[in-house]
Parts: structure tokens; C-alpha cells; sequence
């Protein structure tokens, strides 16, 4: 994690660790996922996005409310968020997700998207991408101590920033190619994804 623009060696590196089945498989076996809806629910749709990507933002600021509203909460469907990091940016923004889980991570989640083009503009550097952060969650009672510990260098968040790059690698070994990816039912749906969409294809 040295380094703020060697985001495309380190996936290269992993990507040959892949091709030698080097990438242990716990990381993502114990990943607590990032889950919205019924764990019985009938239905289960899992995304792949990078927190920097445009079309995940519109995806999460215009269309995922309504899948929600008229199937998340109703049971119909599961929701999983699967990180698939494109950049340096995405990658620290996704360490600061991760600090929370649940309804809490989805927050923060959902925050970050709807003011993506605040903090992307902002990602020349590391220091200045987290200050960014704060002005954007301190309003969640996130503090910059908080943001600056989820990002720094120690042995846990190594452990995070594994998982997170073992995401981006199971999604790579699923054919995740561009972001937002969708897979709905173990079927990936090719284009975009809406509510019409989906009602289409659930049980």
C-alpha cells in the first residue's frame, strides 16, 4: 500500500498471483458482506462498482433507491456490494467503507457516491483524498482521525485491503470487465440495471 499512483502494479502483481491460484480463497470465504434485504429472500443481486466510476454513481443515486423501496424491503430480493476498485481513489474510499458494516456501511456508501465528484476532484494525493472524505462524512459524526486510521498502513488494514483487492479479483474471474457489473441469480446481466429491469427476472 505504498505509494498513491502504484494502484495498476499492485493489480497487475495479483493478477499474475491469480493466474498461479495464489490468491487465498479465506479472504474472501470470511468477508463479511456488505448485505441489504432478507437472507432468505428468493432473489439475490450482487454488483460489482468502484466508488470512482460515474455509472455507479448513477446506478446507486438514481436507480438503487426504487430497487429498494419496491423489492429490497418487500423480501424479494437480497442486495449484495462487491468492491471492484479502477483506481487509487477508489481503493482508499473503499478502505473507509469497509471500516463499517451493515445499514452503517451503506450510509457511508450511499454518501460518498452522491458526492462523488467532490472528492474525486480532490485525489491528487492521498492526504488531500481523505480531508475530502471528512468534509463529505462529518456529517455521519466521522471524524478525520477516524477516516486517516481506516486508510493508514498497519496489519489490519493490510488484512482489509487484501479483501478488497480479492473482490476486485473474484469479480475478474467472473468476468467483471467494466463497472457497475451485475449478477443476478448467479446469471451476469449484461447492460444497465433498473427496477423494469429486474421485475423481469425475479421469482
Amino acid at each position: 500500500m505504498k505509494g498513491f499512483d502504484c494502484f495498476r502494479v499492485i493489480v497487475s502483481i495479483l493478477l499474475v498471483l491469480l493466474s498461479l491460484e495464489l490468491v487465498a480463497e479465506n479472504t474472501i470465504n470470511n468477508e463479511k458482506k456488505n448485505i441489504l434485504g432478507n437472507f432468505n429472500a428468493p432473489n439475490t443481486l450482487i454488483e460489482y462498482a468502484s466508488l470512482s466510476c460515474v455509472h455507479c454513481a448513477t446506478f446507486h443515486n438514481q436507480k438503487l433507491p426504487e430497487i429498494k423501496e419496491k423489492l429490497i424491503k418487500t423480501g424479494k430480493l437480497q442486495y449484495i456490494y462487491k468492491d471492484f476498485p479502477l483506481d487509487m481513489p477508489a481503493m482508499l474510499a473503499a478502505m473507509v467503507t469497509n471500516c463499517y458494516e451493515g445499514e452503517q456501511f451503506h450510509t457511508i456508501l450511499n454518501t460518498l457516491f452522491r458526492n462523488q465528484k467532490k472528492w474525486v476532484s480532490s485525489s491528487s494525493n492521498k492526504e488531500e483524498l481523505l480531508n475530502a472524505f471528512h468534509q463529505i462524512l462529518k456529517q455521519h459524526g466521522i471524524s478525520l482521525k477516524k477516516i486517516k486510521t481506516c486508510a493508514e498502513e498497519n496489519e489490519y488494514n493490510k488484512k482489509k485491503w487484501d479483501t478488497i483487492l480479492a473482490s476486485r479479483l473474484e469479480g475478474q474471474k467472473l468476468g467483471v470487465n467494466s463497472t457497475p457489473s451485475f449478477f443476478l441469480n448467479g446469471k451476469k446481466l449484461e447492460g444497465s440495471v433498473d427496477l423494469k429491469r429486474l421485475l423481469k427476472h425475479i421469482y
